[in-house]
């Protein structure tokens, strides 16, 4: 797997070695992902909604990797990593997504189905089945909570199948994020790893706190994409890592358990950025709409 252009990748790697879904994806890009456009995130002036087509991440060592969105009648319908890392497959009920399916792949391949419900078209639940080749089953439960309309925290509750005995399951951990808000944008996100108490071993929960600060005024390009998408896709791949998309606009200044980066954006005419670059030759992000 490619490295990634931001911090996030050095602090990952503890989570991911102790933590990450079966068949993730190493990335750690934490750039990626989103709801549908905020407009009142004040970003741009004319007013223009839209649609990112790709995402390319280049990294220090000059490695890249690139997401590739593909829509049907102005919906979101397949997200794919150019390594073939990772790829979201979406279906709708009507203008809700009711199933995500995704194919995980990191020498091993790891298929998993979700099943989306709502109440007054909020994101409610999404309960996944997984299958590795392995062999190897799980089953996933996400959900997510609402204060303001705002998504303030996400929950992954992992839990293996006996492979013996499908009806014995054993729980394997949870990730959570706890979101905070200064207006439309996120200013803080707590991360955390919490695992099943199995004495006589007791392992703390792995914990990652980031603040984001000095936002532009610009659109947030991950504001086009659908909710629900980002919401599991948010806790379920660390290439994807959607939960910063929830911001209408652009952080500038981001630093995670002391460590900091600042990026330098390029825009168009219409107020998206086409390139953000990373302090400390950290890499570049290149986007391309539709």
């Amino acid at each position: 797997m490619k490295k990634v252009l931001n911090i996030f990748v050095l602090i990952f790697s503890l989570v991911i070695l102790f933590s990450c879904e079966p068949g993730r994806d190493e990335n750690g890009d934490l750039l990626f992902g989103v709801e549908q456009p905020n407009q009142n995130g004040g970003g741009g002036t004319t007013g223009v909604v839209k649609h990112l087509k790709s995402v390319t991440s280049k990294d220090d060592s000059g490695e890249t990797v690139t997401f590739n969105y593909t829509y049907l009648l102005g919906k979101l319908v397949n997200v794919k990593a150019s390594d073939n890392s990772v790829s979201y497959n979406l279906t709708y009920d009507n203008n809700n997504i009711n199933k995500i399916a995704i194919v995980q792949n990191d020498g091993s391949i790891t298929t998993t189905n979700f099943t989306i419900t709502y109440n007054n078209g909020k994101f409610v639940e999404a309960k996944g089945v997984g299958t590795e080749d392995t062999g190897n089953s799980f089953k996933n439960t996400i959900t997510a909570n609402y204060t303001n309309n705002k998504i303030t925290k996400i929950l992954s509750k992992m839990v293996g199948v006996d492979s013996a005995d499908p009806n014995v399951l054993y729980d394997m951990f949870t990730l959570q994020s706890d979101v905070t808000y200064t207006g439309s944008n996120i200013s803080t996100w707590k991360f955390s790893t919490i695992f099943p108490a199995t004495p006589p071993i007791t392992i703390p929960p792995i914990v990652i706190s980031t603040t984001f600060s000095d936002y532009d005024n610009k659109i947030n390009p991950f504001n086009t994409l659908p909710e629900a998408y980002n919401i599991v896709s948010s806790l379920y791949g660390f290439d994807n890592s959607a939960v910063t998309g929830f911001s209408a606009n652009n952080y500038r200044k981001i630093a995670v358990n002391g460590q900091s980066v600042t990026y330098t954006y390029t825009y168009d005419a219409d107020g998206y950025p086409t390139k953000a670059v990373a302090s400390g030759n950290l890499g570049t992000l290149t986007f391309v709409y539709q």
